[in-house]
C-alpha cells in the first residue's frame, strides 16, 4: 500500500508531515534548514545572523476545554510558539495571529483571549504586528513567530554525536496538573546553551520525551539509551506519564562528554537540568522503547 492510501491513523503526525512535504525542495543559499526542525531558519544579511519563522496552532477540544480561562488560552497560544524559538536558541522578534471561531462566540471571552496573548507578548517584548479571522466550526487560534539569533548559529535538531549525553531541564509529566496552560517558555535556557556552544542538539518536549527524543535520534542519524531511573518526574507524575504524555515545553538536548562538567558549573538558571541518557550508533536502541511512545494527534493508545 502507498503512503498516500494509508489512514492518518496508519501514517501518525510523522508519516502524515513526510507525505506532504517530501517534495518541497529549497534554496541552501537562503535557507539553513527547512521541515523536520522546531522552526525554519533563514540567512540572514550578515554572518552570523538568522532569522527563524515558526507556526502553531490551538484548538478547542484539543489543546483547552471550552470551560477554560480565557486569558489561559491566549496565553498557551503564544507561548508554545516562544518554546519552538527556545528550542533552537532563538530570541522572539513579532507575531500575527490567526482566528478561528463560531459565529455564536461571545465576544467578551475573545477580548479575554487577545489579553493572554498581549500580556505574554508583552513579558517576552513581542510585537503584535497583524493577524486574520475567519468563521469555523470550533474556535483555534494560530500564531506564526518571527525571531532571529544574531551573533550565534541556532541548534538544530541534527548535531548530535554518538556518545553525547541526553539533558533536559525542569520536571516532566505534569500535563494533567495543568502546567501546559501556564509553563514558562524556556527561551533564556535555549539561548545560553546556543550562545555558549554547549547543546550539539536542541528541541523542545511539546509531544512528550517518548515522541521528541525518537525524532532528536532521527535527525541526527543515532539512536539512544534512556536511565529511566533519571528522568525527572513532576510531583505525582508516573514514569510512563514523564515519557508519554506530552505538553512538557521543557528542553531536550545533547552535550558533548567533555562539556557536561561545564554545562553543570556554568549554568546560570534556577531550573534544574537532569542527565537522562546517551546517544548512541544507529540501531543499537534502547530496551523499553515500546514503552516509550508519545503523543500523536493521529494514533490512538
Amino acid at each position: 500500500m502507498s503512503a498516500a492510501a494509508k489512514s492518518l491513523a496508519a501514517l501518525g503526525e510523522n508519516g502524515l508531515l513526510h507525505l506532504l512535504t517530501a517534495r518541497w525542495k529549497t534554496d541552501p543559499e537562503q535557507v539553513l534548514t527547512g521541515v523536520g526542525d522546531d522552526c525554519a531558519v533563514l540567512r540572514g544579511d550578515v554572518k552570523n545572523h538568522f532569522l527563524l519563522f515558526k507556526t502553531d496552532a490551538v484548538v478547542e477540544g484539543v489543546h483547552f476545554t471550552p470551560p477554560e480561562k480565557p486569558e489561559l488560552i491566549g496565553r498557551k497560544a503564544l507561548a508554545r510558539a516562544l518554546s519552538d524559538l527556545a528550542a533552537m536558541g532563538a530570541s522572539p522578534l513579532a507575531a500575527v495571529i490567526t482566528l478561528g471561531v463560531p459565529k455564536s462566540e461571545s465576544v467578551t471571552r475573545l477580548r479575554a483571549i487577545y489579553r493572554g496573548i498581549e500580556r505574554l507578548a508583552k513579558k517576552y517584548r513581542i510585537n503584535l504586528v497583524g493577524g486574520e479571522t475567519t468563521c469555523a466550526q470550533q474556535l483555534f487560534l494560530n500564531v506564526a513567530l518571527l525571531g532571529e539569533c544574531r551573533g550565534y548559529r541556532p541548534v538544530l535538531r541534527s548535531g548530535a554525536k554518538a556518545g553525547d549525553l541526553l539533558f533536559v531541564t525542569g520536571q516532566l509529566g505534569a500535563t494533567r496538573a495543568r502546567r501546559h496552560l501556564i509553563f514558562e517558555p524556556r527561551l533564556p535556557e535555549g539561548q545560553w546553551l546556543a550562545r555558549h556552544k554547549l547543546a550539539s542538539a536542541l528541541m523542545d518536549l511539546s509531544d512528550g520525551l517518548g515522541a521528541d527524543l525518537p525524532r532528536l535520534a532521527r535527525a541526527s542519524g543515532l539512536s539512544f539509551q534512556l536511565d529511566f531511573g533519571a528522568i525527572p518526574r513532576a510531583k505525582g507524575a508516573t514514569l510512563k506519564a514523564a515519557i508519554n504524555d506530552g505538553e512538557d515545553y521543557e528542553l531536550l538536548f545533547t552535550v558533548k562528554p567533555a562539556d557536561a562538567k561545564t554545562l553543570k558549573k556554568k549554568w546560570p538558571f534556577a531550573t534544574p537540568v537532569h542527565c537522562i541518557g546517551v546517544m548512541g550508533a544507529r540501531g543499537r536502541q534502547s530496551r523499553k522503547s515500546s514503552f516509550v511512545y508519545g503523543f500523536d494527534h493521529f494514533k490512538q493508545r
